[in-house]
């Protein structure tokens, strides 16, 4: 209760006094961030999580979660709210408001792989085993090895499905930043990221001194408060998110150290295994020289064998009592599914479905059809001409990259992924939150 006080205290500080609020933010984040460059992994398991692990929630529920809170109600959906009742065209050019943010973590990390593919000839990502042992001899020229340093230096924690510890890292398997960079090395150079995320910026700022210039004395002065909120607040979205990689690296890492000791001693096969065993396990392990973790893993991963074998879509949303929550259903004209408006645009193209980012290639002008997305997706969203997300809402991944890289997007249709197939004609209107079959 008392962290939810916090929370709402704090966000309520932001709307009230923003530069204030986001001094002490940053100075508390870059604080938490410096610990965090330093891990000390001789720890003990159980102290480790107590000192890594549990120390993020109130970064989360008292820094970064209120930050967000104040972009949302005072930045994104005050727009909304201060031109409810404008005309149309006042309307349309208040949306560039809820674009074109600066310091946004994933978008930067997206636009530094781009920069990183382009630095690379085509013909270098045929084979990426031998790249990869390229990179790792040093034989490679270097402007290329320093940008690719620099990168890992940042983001080596990150990779595809990261949210789970038994996930590599871009610094555990190079493979895998190589891979998304060769989606992203395509001969057709008409859409460069950073130039579209560069323009929206522009167009943003250059949006506000337009409203402005317009507006009327009391729509100036929630226009002047909420675009301070925007300027601050706006990278802040996927921080909590990045805060949490960092803690489950470190804790994939210390896990792993953990692991080989057990491999060593004969107690498990292969390190990767720990991962189907929990904390308590590990230090039940610990305690008992003689617990079969063998055993332990079985049981462990009994139940998960029959949900991979009978299960192929679990719902959106299960309740505390086994209730399957669905959506109410929206009214959609024949040959339309209906979503939520996330990025503006109307194009149209081809269906590609991916249920993972590395299932087929996507190729440019490619609709982009996906369950949801995370920070493994980015690379794709370079050849989409749109995405559509069956999960998702405003400040999803999917959402905020396909703003600031331009690109039309609809989030949260129902059953998108049965509803449509590879090949399939649509047109995606992002502005409406309609796609129509062709």
């Amino acid at each position: 209760l008392w962290s939810i006080r916090t929370l709402v205290w704090t966000a309520l500080k932001g709307l009230l006094r923003p530069e204030h609020t986001y001094a002490v933010y940053k100075k508390r984040v870059d604080a938490w961030e410096a610990e965090m460059a330093h891990i000390d992994y001789e720890l003990p398991l159980a102290e480790f999580r107590a000192r890594y692990m549990k120390r993020f929630m109130p970064l989360f529920l008292g820094v970064t979660l209120p930050a967000i809170l104040t972009f949302m109600i005072g930045g994104l959906m005050a727009v909304d709210r201060v031109f409810k009742k404008a005309p149309d065209d006042v309307k349309k050019e208040s949306r560039k408001l809820q674009r074109g943010f600066t310091n946004n973590v994933v978008v930067e990390m997206g636009i530094k792989l781009y920069r990183l593919a382009k630095l690379l000839e085509r013909s270098d990502f045929d084979d990426l085993d031998e790249l990869k042992a390229r990179i790792e001899d040093r034989r490679m020229h270097m402007e290329f090895l320093d940008a690719w340093d620099a990168f890992m230096d940042q983001y080596g924690y990150r990779g595809p499905l990261e949210m789970d510890l038994a996930s590599p890292r871009y610094g555990d398997d190079p493979t895998l930043v190589l891979r998304q960079m060769s989606y992203m090395s395509v001969d057709d150079s008409s859409f460069d990221p950073e130039v579209a995320h560069e323009f929206n910026i522009a167009e943003r700022r250059r949006a506000y001194e337009v409203l402005m210039s317009s507006a009327g004395w009391l729509r100036r002065r929630k226009l002047r408060r909420l675009n301070r909120i925007i300027e601050l607040f706006a990278g802040t979205r996927d921080n909590p998110k990045h805060h949490l990689v960092m803690v489950n690296h470190a804790t994939r890492k210390r896990v792993l150290i953990e692991a080989v000791k057990l491999v060593e001693s004969g107690r498990l096969d292969a390190a990767e295994h720990v991962f189907d065993l929990t904390f308590d396990d590990l230090e039940m392990a610990d305690a008992d020289p003689s617990l079969d973790l063998r055993q332990v893993r079985e049981e462990r991963t009994r139940f998960l064998k029959v949900l991979k074998d009978q299960v192929r879509q679990f719902p959106q949303v299960i309740d505390s009592r086994g209730r399957i929550l669905r959506p109410p259903p929206r009214q959609e004209k024949p040959g339309e599914m209906s979503g939520m408006a996330v990025s503006p645009g109307v194009v149209s193209g081809p269906v590609k479905v991916m249920h993972d980012p590395h299932e087929k290639p996507v190729e440019k002008g490619d609709v982009l059809v996906a369950y949801t997305t995370d920070p493994g997706w980015t690379p794709l969203f370079a050849n989409a001409s749109a995405v559509l997300l069956e999960v998702g809402g405003i400040l999803q991944h999917g959402a905020v990259v396909a703003r600031e890289y331009g690109k039309p997007c609809v989030a949260g249709i129902d059953g998108l992924m049965t509803r449509l197939e590879d090949g399939q004609m649509v047109e995606v209107d992002g502005t409406a939150g309609v796609v129509r079959t062709l």
